[in-house]
């Protein structure tokens, strides 16, 4: 190609000669890149997935971490020239050749097609890269600055006087969630009866409504108080397809249109039947802010594309917070405001293909994070609390990861220790606790402590207050299960809990089994608990 004019970047095929280091090193690096290629395919097929995985893993941790910083002015230069190339019906690419020939394509005979980017100043001596250097450092600064504020916000705490949070846990019908949303309830009870005990009314901690969206009262609404709503309608339920999270948007819609104004409180904290309370949350949220726990798998900015068709207000996409829908704690005027939005969205998302399949499990969360920041005059932001709450076992003390006491655990992950009180990450251990091992019965009172050797607090917390719960709770005994044999018949429980898997659909199928004959117990960071939690 011929040297563009009056460009700062020239872009050249290889082979003819070549003067400079930076000709030398750029040539080097793609050649890297190529030894780096072939000794992938010569991996056998579950070294291959454990390379390509470990890979993908590093990549998104880059994207964490360093993708949201400026671009430099090089690689600036650098995409201008790719723009260029790319208008001149160019191909781009190191691996192009090798590319086209594992499609098959016309362009695997060619083989592999190397480009250099040679980055010179108009005199046309190497770059200066000290202003890069400069726009990082002021990056850095300015992202400092923004987590300083954040976290000065979040450590604001809500102490007007009178005001409290309703907590509101939805829920369909079904022993698998019954047992959790009485465990959940009887903490509930014990964490608020302690709060006023100690803060007398100032205590935050106010009323509590089990949302029930299955059309119709079961045997609980005695010492659960309940509110009763329609479950989705046969054409929205088409639309679902199996994807029963979306009863959740719907039942807090239903809920806002005719109930909203019968609580006395002026705020609501959305929960789910998997958190136990472990001390009373104070009331972090204000009428302008509402606050809640930062999930990571949730990424606005890697979906912009898909997001931006849900964004007719063009809101920025730094205003889309990665959070979900619970826990929240939000004012219910603020609330009533976005509920409908979050329901339409999730329906729209559902049926987007491509929504549907990048946003997977987690598409109803990405949905209330578009409601928040678009359905308003203005974004609504929310304040992320890292203590609102641990997730076992990744979690294994009872601090968050900022050394604040935590307030509940959401217990929706599998816990697997060996003998020795060791954590066993992916393989059923010799001790396991997983809640979708109790689909069918209650889980039994008395549920084995984990090995003596385990040093995870969280895990342990959970099964006390689990046990203390179904010791008190009327009725347990005649509904539990038996405990399965310890370490001898792992199989056993992970065909139990194949069969929970089944029932949720085909996206639960890779969550049983990870390939290679190795099992996996439980989801792990990034995967969305399956429909039964609802």
């Amino acid at each position: 190609m011929a040297r563009l004019p009056d460009r700062a970047a020239a872009v050249r095929h290889s082979g003819g000669r070549r003067s400079g280091g930076s000709h030398v090193k750029m040539t080097l690096v793609l050649l890297v890149v190529l030894a780096g290629v072939a000794s992938i395919v010569n991996l056998a097929p579950s070294a291959l997935h454990a390379e390509l995985h470990a890979r993908t893993a590093g990549a998104e941790l880059r994207q964490l971490t360093e993708g949201q910083r400026p671009r430099t002015s090089a690689e600036k230069r650098l995409q201008e020239e790719l723009d260029l190339e790319a208008a001149d019906g160019l191909t781009v690419g190191a691996l192009h050749g090798g590319r086209e020939a594992a499609a098959g394509g016309a362009g695997g005979a060619q083989g592999t097609r190397t480009f250099e980017h040679t980055f010179q100043t108009v005199d046309g001596t190497d770059a200066d890269t000290s202003a890069d250097a400069a726009e990082v450092d002021k990056w850095r600064e300015q992202e400092a600055a923004a987590k300083q504020q954040d976290t000065a916000a979040a450590n604001e705490i809500n102490t007007t006087p009178g005001e409290k949070y309703h907590v509101i846990c939805s829920l369909g019908s079904g022993v698998y969630t019954e047992w959790q949303s009485r465990v959940s309830y009887y903490w509930y009870k014990k964490t608020r009866e302690k709060c006023i005990a100690e803060q007398g009314d100032a205590c935050p901690m106010g009323g509590y409504t089990r949302l029930l969206h299955s059309g119709k009262p079961d045997e609980w609404t005695d010492e659960i108080p309940t509110v009763v709503v329609d479950s989705l309608p046969p054409d929205l339920a088409a639309v679902a397809a199996g994807y029963v999270v979306l009863e959740r948007p719907y039942a807090f819609k239903q809920w806002a249109e005719k109930y909203l104004d019968s609580i006395p409180e002026n705020y609501i904290w959305m929960g789910e039947p998997d958190h136990v309370f472990l001390l009373a949350p104070p009331l972090w949220a204000t009428p302008e802010r509402p606050a809640a726990f930062p999930f990571f798998y949730i990424e606005p900015k890697r979906f912009k594309g898909i997001i931006d068709r849900f964004n007719p207000k063009g809101v920025a996409i730094d205003q889309f917070d990665a959070i979900g829908n619970s826990p929240v704690q939000i004012h219910k005027r603020q609330f009533a405001g976005i509920v409908n939005s979050w329901f339409n969205l999730s329906i729209a998302i559902k049926q987007d293909k491509e929504a549907d399949k990048e946003f997977g499990w987690v598409q109803e969360m990405y949905a209330y994070s578009i409601a928040a920041a678009t359905a308003l005059d203005k974004p609504v932001r929310h304040k992320t609390i890292l203590e609102i709450q641990l997730q076992p076992p990744w979690d294994a003390s009872l601090k968050a990861q900022n050394g604040r006491d935590a307030y509940q655990i959401h217990f929706t992950y599998g816990n697997d220790f060996d003998p020795s009180g060791q954590f066993t990450p992916g393989k059923v251990g010799a001790w396991h606790w997983d809640k979708r091992d109790w689909t069918w019965k209650y889980p039994p009172r008395n549920f084995p402590m984990p090995p003596e050797g385990c040093t995870n607090e969280a895990v342990k917390t959970l099964i006390s207050r689990v046990n203390e719960a179904a010791s008190a709770l009327p009725g347990w005994a005649e509904r539990e299960g038996q405990l399965p044999a310890p370490a001898a018949q792992p199989n056993r429980r992970l065909q139990a809990q194949t069969r929970v898997g089944e029932l949720a659909g085909p996206s639960s199928s890779s969550s049983s089994s990870s390939g290679g004959g190795s099992s996996r117990v439980g989801w792990r960071p990034g995967e969305r608990p399956q429909p039964t939690d609802l």
